[in-house]
């Protein structure tokens, strides 16, 4: 598969994942709590985030694993990916092994972990039981989903999840149409979830990316995995501290606590969701970037980091420059008039995701270069450093001070891949570097400088009810924004949509 291929089709079928699931999500919540309760329902949420936890386990094995199977296969070494790959089942199946003690400790010791009925805490344990039933498959697919991503097959993989999504979509009707109780509806979703192992095993053994399905123990080679991995898995602890810490230190040191952290949840809808689509890039890039390194060729990773830096600026852009043109009214539609004073920090959030998100290339050749020691270092120390600044700030912007906190710390990490990664351990040009997030940025602004200027707002559509005003006037914004923009971008040559188009077309064309 071509690379330009490649590229397209993984970032399509991830959005396509990810939007479909929110959108199966959006219309099955509110259909569920209907008919479970508030109450009832509430109790899935606590079991799966008793789980949720349990994915540290994994200790940074998504990462590397992917990192060294793209390098190995890169280099021939298929002899290699395969111990490897039995010894990451091994691994696995210990991790699933502790997953399960874990919870059984709380599902037999941990009723007053909970504010929760001796009924409802029965509930509880139940879907407790079915999550460790079907633990073993959920953390072994793990394995084969690394396999795949490896060889450039992010596509399949989101296809598989596409497919997932409807399947979810479908038990939740089989909840009506049959009576399903709580756990039996449960049961199902997980068994949706794990029963990915059978495709993708099936596809990896066919394609030859593994030679057994039976586990085994190669620690010779295992432990360059597992080494690089525990450092990604730092590295993650130090990013996760610096953003789950924000709502915790604005309930404990805001003068309103509540009502701070009530305005973050409000406001985080926005940037999780272009975190989401944005955030494919990591793993679109990582398995390219690493066959790069692997095979030496700097060209390649240079043309790579120039191209790439400049086109996810522009993506990025794309997603984060409507929420900021239409703040106000976005917020009004989503939660009414009484929060539109929140937009200037939905704005600034918004701005820093475009800021941070631009470094995904670069991000990915240095972890596949492996070079994460100074990078953990830097990470942990801007952590700290928000966190001190948040909690300074809080009494004076109570929400914002999460937010400028934040906006700090993504500076702090970008500052070292322009004063020493793009420069020492990639050989990149820093200062055309920064041209390839510039120029998209500068066009993006001139743009929507001019839309700003354009008499739009909810007041136009007066006649209408209020927050269906708010909606048309951000999609009447967002037009008047996104469709000059991306005329600029071709005009320019910024971005060459008619090579994007030909690539998607030969690649749909291929037998």
């Amino acid at each position: 598969m071509a690379w330009g291929n490649y590229y397209i089709s993984s970032f399509i079928w991830s959005t396509a994942a990810k939007i479909l699931t929110a959108i199966v999500g959006f219309v099955t919540v509110p259909l569920l709590l209907g008919y479970y309760g508030k109450a009832e329902y509430g109790l899935l949420s606590i079991a799966t985030a008793c789980n949720g936890y349990m994915s540290l386990l994994d200790l940074g094995m998504n990462t590397g694993a992917v990192k060294f199977f793209s390098q190995w296969k890169a280099e021939g070494d298929m002899p290699k990916v395969f111990r490897v790959a039995r010894t990451n089942i091994t691994f696995y199946i210990i991790i699933s092994a502790i997953n399960v003690a874990l919870l059984l400790l709380i599902a037999f010791f941990g009723e007053n972990l909970f504010a929760v009925e001796h009924d409802q805490f029965l509930t509880i344990r139940r879907c407790l039981f079915v999550i460790c039933l079907f633990s073993l498959f959920s953390w072994v697919t793990t394995v084969f989903n690394q396999l795949l991503i490896a060889d450039g097959q992010m596509a399949y993989t989101m296809k598989v999840q596409c497919l997932q999504a409807l399947l979810k979509g479908a038990a939740v009707a089989l909840v009506f149409i049959a009576s399903l109780d709580l756990t039996e509806y449960f049961f199902m979703v997980t068994a949706i979830v794990a029963m990915a192992l059978l495709p993708y095993a099936s596809r990896c053994k066919r394609g030859g990316l593994i030679d057994s399905l039976w586990p085994a123990w190669h620690w010779d080679d295992f432990k360059a995995v597992i080494t690089f991995s525990l450092s990604i898995f730092a590295l993650s602890l130090f990013q996760m501290t610096a953003t789950q810490s924000r709502p915790i230190l604005l309930g404990m040191f805001a003068s309103d606590g509540a009502t701070a952290v009530a305005d973050f949840r409000i406001i985080e809808v926005v940037p999780q969701l272009i975190i989401m689509i944005g955030g494919t890039f990591s793993g679109i890039f990582l398995p390219k970037t690493s066959q790069m390194v692997a095979e030496n060729d700097t060209k390649a990773m240079h043309e790579f980091a120039y191209k790439w830096t400049t086109y996810t600026s522009a993506i990025t852009a794309m997603l984060c420059f409507p929420f900021i043109l239409c703040a106000g009214d976005a917020l009004s539609a989503y939660v009414g008039k009484g929060y539109a004073h929140l937009a200037i920090w939905l704005q600034i959030w918004c701005v820093t995701v475009l800021v941070q998100m631009h470094t995904t290339p670069g991000n990915a050749l240095v972890l596949a270069y492996g070079k994460t020691k100074l990078l953990v270092r830097v990470t942990a120390a801007g952590c700290i450093c928000s966190m001190a600044l948040n909690i300074a700030l809080c009494k004076y912007f109570e929400v914002g001070s999460a937010i400028i906190a934040y906006f700090i710390y993504v500076l702090f990490i970008i500052g070292l891949y322009y004063a020493y990664f793009y420069k020492k351990l990639l050989q990149l040009d820093r200062l055309r570097m920064l041209k390839c997030f510039a120029i998209p940025m500068a066009e993006a602004l001139v743009v929507y400088a001019l839309a700003s200027l354009v008499p739009v707002s909810a007041d136009t559509f007066g006649h209408i009810n209020g927050r269906i005003a708010h909606i048309l006037a951000c999609a009447t914004k967002t037009l008047l924004w996104i469709v000059p923009y991306a005329m600029l971008l071709k005009y320019t040559k910024t971005v060459n949509f008619t090579s994007i188009v030909k690539k998607r077309k030969n690649e749909t064309d291929m037998p």
